[in-house]
């Protein structure tokens, strides 16, 4: 028997004497979330390493006290930490700290069974510190609540703690909260007010050290005057340290080398320490020029017992900030360290240290003589290195000793025996390009080395998580140990390599250059150590962003246009293809899109580069570089990107090689600035941005080595860009919606044949197109709406040509999956290049192709690409690509006849009858029954996408359902049309009806403020700039009781609301899985019109009302339903709280029923708040869905249904008529505005402006805001206009600052790229009038 099992025998043998069997042993982890009290009958309690007795007696009092006895003897003997649990509440501490160290003091807790309470703020919420305690509660909104001693003191009494950790910063070395704990009943775990007291002030703690016997560096007492402080600087020689007595973390501390540096700096000391630590008392310290900061990890039990663990080397450091740290210090060997041991050792046991501290000491290389530094009364940011290489947990101790119950360590035995060799780097949201000052933002991508890798990493972040500006930079600590210093080196290396942070700048590449260093590995690590280091950023600096530069790479975030998340990706395909290739990239490379003025951006690393697309005007270190041809970028040169040149085209490109290396989001790192998802922080570069460079796939040498600098484009192959003087020419194929069923053949006629302009509202949305209008082949859209343009549902192929209404739309990558709207043709995925680099007012006409043509088209394009790259790549030349293309014939496969209807299946008993559409290329859209709201039939298509699914059809890309029709998407390099025409047939037989099946149905309850001041807000802002006028204005809900004849005005519309349980049938109505949802019974269906024009803004959480349908706004944007109110958000970016996942950040799925329960507007702000940090379940119910009963319904109450139907439709007209009048009202408004306006540099009289700058639109858009008022001065940088195009808000800033002298823009004006909105004086020319 061993010695394990000895012990438990003998403790199991005393158990049973007095009664008791609840002794286990377990050396796994499971959290105790007890709320404390009495464990009952049979419960377990299980911790790491600790026998643990349950008691199961009626008198549990006596029966611990009984067992206490029973065990002493033996717990003693084999020295086994013992906890008896019963009547006695589990013990539980408070930890008063946030981040990786509350996280690393509560997972000792959970070893020993005590329970953690932690504490956040609100920019704290999803802190995972907050996720491993027991218990959390919030501090408040301020970020400066962890501070706060009387409010920690009070969460800890009053929540049942015995004990408060401080951990380190923040109120660890404050002798006030000490007391205030120690007043309270609360166990400190920490050293005491008095010892606190001792070594606060740097000064004093020198004068106890020499008392001590502790050697210290030659320096003053506190100074009293500046005069002072230069005569004993001259005393102690220089270089000195004018330090702050109370200074910590570099802070107050000044390097002087002579009398003028001391003049220089001592106000500043005294400043800094009274503004930091509340103490303006400086003093002078001798400074060792090449030193090392070495310190020695002691602990004590406060009654003058104290053992020291080993020695940490910290002497890389950045402005007095320890960037790296190791143990042993490769400088130190066994007779030094015996020194710095028995120093350390006299101070603590001089002191009666309690619990864990550190004796710094500042070593002089060239003499090995060490002094006293200071003593740091906490746990230390580096202990876990410690740990590593002694094999104890100093938190652990640190509990044991004070919390009740736990058994203190065994100091009297211990004995430091060191194995092996430990580094820790910290990890820093710093930015390596700016001086390494503190970044913030989302980290988009978190990844540590595996678990196989045997690194210790102590953090706080994962993907997803906010850094904020609030407190300090450290991200996490990345720990190794092996059994030497060169293997740990080597291990730190590899871990390092292993790891990623993306998304914010940060210190990772730079620890991974000191890890690298010759002279790190040679141990060469003094104070000055990061002076001699060569480090070079591997980043682009963005100095100016441009107008529109977002990243991108090709072909986008793919397979989730289901939920409504776009792809994104470049506008122009084509160049951005060639680009990547120019520089021997992977297809997927993320590089830059450039629109209407370009980015000034510093290459921190030397790159290949290349620009391709519209020509603009660019420059490397003022000398111009070609488009279309690679060229080599020397570190720290800049590239200057302009203007547009000439009149063709409107987006370039920008590839360096291997690539931006910005976060993978959802399968892609493009940027959709609407949902901010993607690129850098989900939006357009700014100023001081950094783009990190990916390591191009070349494995020796610089890429301008390994790559063929100068390939370029053959001539032959460039795009033509249309000029002013003539027309595109886009390709496309016909459907889905084309003739005879929805266009007339002369509609069809007329739309290949004329000539569209493009609309100055136009973007990464759609293009909008001005031409002449359509007949179409119907009266009106049916149960689809009132216009013929309109269909019941529609999940779109991108690139189609959309009728909204009258007016054709081009919708493109950042736009919405679903709608209702007509398209009779779509643009093909070789041709849809073009409608990226269309311009306002640019012509287009569309010509007809063929499948076949398509098909062939493809390949071409992919075998272009891939012969770049081969050149690029040295694997080929470009005589040898012109030759192989000029020689290139693919075979198509057989296709069927290029017509907007592919095939036909009418209707039967058994069948509602379908029709397969063509819809580009890339699409099949596939439609069942009539065009009418029927359950029945959004079932089948469901019952058609578990078919496909089943089957794992080769080359089939995703299903995107609608109501009654489901759009297929297909790589027809992979998978033919003519075989997915047959696979779709093949399904048709085997699926089943409709009426037989039973749906999975989550039932969600979500809150609701009903017609709130959100919503007020919205309405308000469209009003003031849009619309003022209209029969929804200016409240939706009394529209929508108007519009569907109910008497009771916005109350009965809220009565209908809450009953009403809506059925999720689509997801992504208006992007990132919004629902397109209906109520399932009839009677609560309302039906409304959508705004017209469209909003610009509504708020995150909005639900409104359009057509039939309910939708959730899963994000500030755009939209045109009518608001009734707001509830919980319905996306959340990055999955990171309950019911949301990772992979899966869409809270709503197909044929989930939402139910509304009304609440206040403070009490939706609460449960927002609450829900978005993982601090609210809502009540969510699994319900089997019967068809057969949702169609018994139907029949039972479809007279009533017809009535209300009748009524709604009276009341419909009459609201159109109001309407139609209102709209009226609107042109002859906008026409006398127009009329009125002005134009010139030239004031009310007509006069010019003396010394006026005139700011421009730099877009063809509608004013949209006028923030400018005349006379105000302006700061560089302020707002002055809004410009509005396409649903999107454009600011336009004040290139400097001045007065605004003149305001040429009214609101609601058309502008015109190139049109003056506002006149400023510059402040050097500003008079005040």
């Amino acid at each position: 028997m061993n010695n394990t099992a000895q012990q438990l025998a003998a403790l199991q043998h005393r158990a049973s004497c007095v009664g008791h069997s609840g002794i286990r042993h377990n050396p796994r982890v499971t959290r105790h979330h007890g709320g404390g009290g009495s464990s009952g009958p049979g419960s377990d309690v299980w911790l790491t390493g600790f026998l643990i007795l349950t008691s199961r007696s009626q008198q549990p009092d006596a029966q611990a006290e009984r067992l206490l006895t029973a065990v002493e003897g033996v717990s003693s003997l084999h020295r086994i930490p013992v906890l008896v649990l019963g009547a006695m509440p589990a013990a539980k501490v408070l930890i008063a700290n946030r981040g990786e160290i509350a996280c690393r003091v509560a997972r000792s807790c959970q070893q020993l069974g005590v329970q953690s309470l932690v504490v956040f703020t609100e920019p704290d919420a999803l802190s995972l510190h907050v996720k491993v305690g027991d218990e959390s509660v919030c501090l408040g909104a301020s970020p400066r609540e962890y501070t706060n001693a009387c409010k920690l003191v009070d969460i800890a009494t009053s929540h049942g703690c015995c004990a408060v950790h401080p951990g380190y910063g923040f109120l660890s070395e404050n002798e006030e909260f000490v007391g205030m704990c120690t007043d309270a009943g609360l166990a400190f775990l920490g050293p005491t007010a008095e010892t606190m007291r001792m070594f606060a002030r740097k000064h004093v703690a020198r004068e106890f050290a020499e008392q001590a016997g502790v050697p210290v560096l030659p320096g003053s007492s506190l100074l009293q005057s500046e005069q002072e402080a230069l005569e004993r600087a001259e005393q102690v020689g220089y270089p000195v340290l004018l330090k702050a007595t109370g200074g910590g973390g570099g802070i107050g501390i000044y390097i002087c080398h002579s009398s003028v540096n001391v003049i220089e700096h001592f106000a500043s000391a005294t400043r800094q320490g009274k503004a930091s630590f509340g103490d303006a008392g400086v003093f002078v310290e001798k400074y060792v020029q090449s030193a090392r900061h070495i310190e020695v990890q002691i602990f004590g039990n406060g009654n003058g017992r104290l053992v020291t663990v080993g020695e940490r080397e910290c002497s890389i450091q950045r402005r007095h900030q320890k960037i790296l740290e190791e143990s042993p210090s490769p400088f130190v060997d066994d007779k030094l360290r015996e020194q710095l041991t028995t120093a350390a050792r006299k101070l603590g046991e001089a002191a009666k240290y309690r619990s864990a501290g550190t004796v710094e000491f500042l070593m002089d290389e060239s003499t090995s003589k060490f002094y006293f530094l200071e003593m740091n009364t906490r746990l230390q940011v580096e202990h876990g290195i410690t740990e590593l290489v002694y094999r104890v947990d100093l938190v652990a101790w640190q509990l044991q000793l004070q919390v009740p119950g736990l058994q203190a360590p065994a100091l009297d035995s211990f004995k430091a025996e060191r194995q092996g060799h430990a580094i820790e780097v910290r990890i820093n949201a710093e930015d390596p390009l700016h001086d390494y000052s503190p970044s913030s933002g989302i980290l988009g991508n978190v990844s540590w080395p595996s678990p196989e890798e045997e690194v210790r990493v102590d953090t706080w972040v994962e993907t997803g998580m906010a850094v904020t500006p609030f407190y300090d930079s450290l991200i996490a600590k990345l720990m190794v140990h092996a059994s030497s210093r060169p293997d740990a080196i080597a291990k730190l290396s590899r871990a390092l390599s292993f790891t990623q942070v993306q998304g914010i700048p940060c210190n990772l590449e730079y620890a991974a250059t000191i890890a690298s260093s010759e002279k790190f590995a040679a141990g060469q690590t003094t104070t000055c150590f990061l002076k001699d280091l060569e480090y070079t950023p591997k980043a682009i600096e963005v100095l100016t962003p441009g107008m529109n530069t977002t990243v991108q790479d090709f072909p986008g975030r793919t397979k989730l246009w289901h939920i409504g998340v776009p792809p994104s990706g470049p506008m122009d395909s084509l160049a951005f293809r060639f680009a990547n290739a120019l520089v021997g990239n992977p297809e997927d490379a993320a590089g830059l899109e450039i629109t209407l003025t370009g980015p000034k951006l510093k290459f921190h690393a030397a790159s290949v580069v290349a620009l391709t697309g519209a020509e603009y005007e660019a420059n490397l270190d003022g000398n111009t570089v070609a488009f279309w041809k690679s060229f080599t970028v020397a570190a720290g040169s800049v590239l200057t990107i302009g203007k547009m040149m000439g009149k063709a085209g409107s987006r370039a490109y920008l590839a360096v090689s291997g690539g931006i290396n910005v976060p993978v989001y959802l399968g892609s790192r493009a940027t959709f600035p609407g949902g901010k998802l993607g690129g850098i922080q989900g939006r357009p570069l700014k100023a001081g941005d950094a783009l990190p460079l990916q390591a191009p796939l070349h494995p020796q040498g610089t890429p301008a080595d390994v790559l063929s600098v100068g390939t370029s484009i053959p001539k032959e192959w460039l795009p033509a860009y249309a000029g002013a003087e003539e027309a595109w020419e886009i390709g496309v194929l016909p459907g889905p919606n084309a003739e005879p069923d929805y266009f007339t053949p002369d509609d069809i006629q007329q739309f290949y044949s004329s000539t569209y302009t493009v609309h100055y509202n136009s973007n990464r949305l759609g293009v909008r197109l001005q031409g002449p209008r359509p007949k179409f082949a119907r009266p009106d859209g049916g149960e689809g709406g009132s216009h013929p343009s309109n269909v019941h549902d529609h999940v779109y192929a991108i690139g189609t040509i959309n009728f909204t209404g009258d007016m054709p739309v081009a919708l493109m990558f950042d736009g919405p999956s679903l709608g209702g709207f007509v398209c009779p043709a779509t643009i093909t995925s070789t041709e849809i290049w073009k409608m990226g680099q269309v311009s306002a007012n640019d012509r287009i006409r569309f010509k007809r192709l063929t499948l076949e043509g398509s098909y062939k088209a493809c390949l071409t394009l992919d075998h272009q690409v891939k012969l770049i790259r081969r050149a690029a790549l040295r694997s080929g030349t470009l005589e040898e690509a012109a030759r192989e293309i000029a020689a290139f014939s693919p075979d198509a496969p057989q296709t069927p006849t290029t017509s907007a209807v592919l095939h036909e299946i009418p209707a039967s008993e058994t069948h509602p009858g379908a029709i397969y559409r063509l819809a580009g290329d890339r699409y099949i859209f596939v439609e069942y029954g009539p065009m009418e709201l029927d359950l029945n039939l959004r079932v089948r298509i469901n019952e058609l996408e578990e078919w496909l699914r089943s089957k794992g059809v080769s080359g089939l890309v995703e299903t995107s359902p609608g109501v009654r029709s489901c759009m297929i998407e297909y790589d027809q390099r992979q998978l033919p049309l003519q075989k997915l025409i047959q696979v779709l047939t093949a399904a048709e037989g085997e699926l089943s009806t409709a009426v037989d099946q039973v749906l999975d149905s989550r039932i969600l309850h979500l809150p609701m403020a009903f017609n709130e001041r959100w919503t007020h807000e919205a309405i308000s802002k469209y009003m003031r700039s849009a619309r003022g006028d209209a029969p929804y204005l200016s409240s939706n809900v009394d529209f929508v009781a108007a519009n569907n004849g109910l008497t009771g005005g916005a109350d009965a519309v809220r009565d209908i609301v809450m009953k009403a349980s809506y059925m999720v049938l689509g997801l992504g109505d208006v992007y990132l899985g919004a629902p397109c949802a209906v109520p399932v019974d009839p009677r609560h269906r309302l039906v409304v019109p959508k705004y017209n024009p469209a909003r610009t803004f509504t708020h995150e959480g909005t639900v409104g009302l359009g057509g039939s349908y309910m939708c959730i706004y899963p994000m500030d944007s755009p939209g045109g339903y009518q608001l009734v109110g707001r509830t919980l958000p319905i996306w959340n970016s990055f999955g990171r709280v309950a019911p949301f996942s990772p992979g899966a950040p869409w809270l709503l799925r197909n044929f989930d029923q939402v139910r509304f329960f009304e609440v206040s507007e403070s009490e939706l702000e609460e449960k927002r708040a609450a829900f978005s940090n993982g601090q609210l379940q809502i009540k969510i119910e699994q319900e089997r869905f019967s068809m057969q009963a949702y169609n018994e319904m139907l029949a039972g109450c479809q007279e009533e249904v017809d009535r209300l139907k009748a009524k709604q439709r009276k009341s419909m007209a009459k609201q159109m008529e109001l309407d139609e009048l209102s709209l009226q009202r609107l042109k002859e408004q906008q026409a006398s505005q127009q009329d009125g306006q002005r134009t010139g540099n030239e004031q009310e009289g007509g006069e010019s402006i003396p010394n006026g700058i005139e700011v421009t639109s730099t877009i063809t858009a509608s004013v949209w805001e006028i923030s400018a008022k005349i006379g105000a001065m302006v700061e560089e940088g302020d707002k002055l206009v809004v410009l509005e195009a396409m649903k999107m808000e454009y600011p336009i800033t004040a290139p400097c600052s001045g007065r605004v002298a003149a305001i040429k823009a009214t609101a609601s004006q058309l502008t015109s790229q190139g049109d003056i909105l506002v006149v400023l004086v510059p402040s050097d020319g500003a008079s005040e009038e």
